[in-house]
C-alpha cells in the first residue's frame, strides 16, 4: 500500500494538538469540581488576628492547596463562631473547634497543634520542668484550666495560690506587675499578645515595661480540628490533611507565624 507523503507530518500535529485539548479538558474539569468552603473562624491571636490572618489560617490554606479548592474564612467572636455554624447552613465548616466544645457536624482529625504551659517573668529564673515544680508559687489559670489538665489539679495542693482569670482580665499586666508568678497558658498565642501589646504601645519588647518573658510547656500537646457540615467534605479534608503533614506543606506554610516569637517560646511550639 502506498504510502500517503502528508500523513507523517500530520500526525506529529495531531498529536500535539490532541495533548494540548487535553490538558486543557483536564484543567478545565479541576477548575469546574474545586469548591470555595466557606469556614466560621475565630478571632484568636495565633490562629486566626483580627484581619484574619495567622497560624491556623495558614495552616487550613495550605491542606485546601492540596485539595483544589479555597477557603473563605469569616471571623466571629470566640465562642460565637461555633454558634454561626449551628445557625447558618451557608457555612460549610468551622475551625478551631475542642473535643468538649458540643458542635454538630463531622469533625476533622486535627489540623494544628498547640502546646500549654506556663509563661513567666524571665528575671525570676524559675527552674520548671513539670506541673510539681509549680509548688510554692502563685499561679494564674484560665476558665477550666484545671479541667483540661489533671496534672494541674493535682498540683494544686502545693502551689502557694490559685485562682482562673475571668474573661477580658489583663493576665499579661498580673505578670509585669509581679501579682502572680506564672500563668497558665498556651505558649505561642501569650508571645504573639504579649509582644503586640509592646508594639501597640510604641514600646518593644525587653524593655522596662514589657520586660522578657519565659515559655515553659508542661502538659500534652492538644490538637484542633474542624467540623464540617457534610461528611463528603470531612472525608476529603483528613485525605488533604496527611498529604498536607506528610510532605510538609503545613509547617512550611505556619513557620513564618512561628519565628517572630521564639524569644519567648523557644522550640515548643508543635511544628504542625
Amino acid at each position: 500500500m502506498m504510502k500517503h507523503p502528508y500523513l507523517p507530518s500530520v500526525f506529529p500535529k495531531v498529536a500535539a494538538m490532541c495533548a494540548v485539548v487535553g490538558a486543557a479538558l483536564t484543567s478545565f474539569s479541576s477548575q469546574a469540581t474545586a469548591k470555595d468552603v466557606r469556614i466560621a473562624v475565630p478571632v484568636l491571636s495565633g490562629h486566626f488576628n483580627e484581619q484574619g490572618d495567622g497560624r491556623s489560617k495558614a495552616a487550613l490554606d495550605a491542606i485546601f492547596k492540596e485539595c483544589g479548592d479555597k477557603a473563605t474564612f469569616i471571623s466571629y467572636r470566640w465562642g460565637q463562631h461555633w454558634q454561626m455554624f449551628e445557625d447558618n447552613s451557608d457555612i460549610d465548616a468551622v475551625a478551631i473547634v475542642w473535643d468538649d466544645a458540643g458542635v454538630s457536624g463531622f469533625p476533622s482529625d486535627d489540623f494544628i497543634h498547640q502546646k500549654n504551659g506556663v509563661a513567666f517573668r524571665a528575671d525570676k529564673n524559675f527552674d520548671i520542668k513539670t506541673p510539681e515544680d509549680l509548688a510554692g508559687l502563685r499561679v494564674l489559670g484560665f476558665g477550666g484550666a484545671t479541667r483540661m489538665f489533671p496534672s494541674l489539679a493535682v498540683a494544686l495542693p502545693t502551689v502557694k495560690s490559685y485562682w482562673e482569670a475571668p474573661p477580658g482580665f489583663g493576665t499579661t499586666l498580673a505578670l509585669v506587675n509581679d501579682n502572680v508568678d506564672v500563668f497558665i497558658t498556651d505558649g505561642l498565642i501569650f508571645a504573639i499578645d504579649y509582644m503586640e501589646r509592646a508594639e501597640k504601645t510604641g514600646d518593644t519588647y525587653g524593655s522596662k515595661l514589657w520586660p522578657r518573658m519565659s515559655f515553659v510547656g508542661l502538659f500534652p500537646e492538644n490538637g484542633d480540628k474542624m467540623h464540617f457540615r457534610r461528611k463528603d467534605d470531612r472525608d476529603a479534608f483528613n485525605k488533604c490533611l496527611k498529604t498536607a503533614q506528610d510532605n510538609g506543606a503545613i509547617a512550611s506554610a505556619t513557620a513564618p507565624y512561628v519565628e517572630p516569637y521564639r524569644a519567648i517560646v523557644g522550640d515548643q511550639v508543635p511544628k504542625q
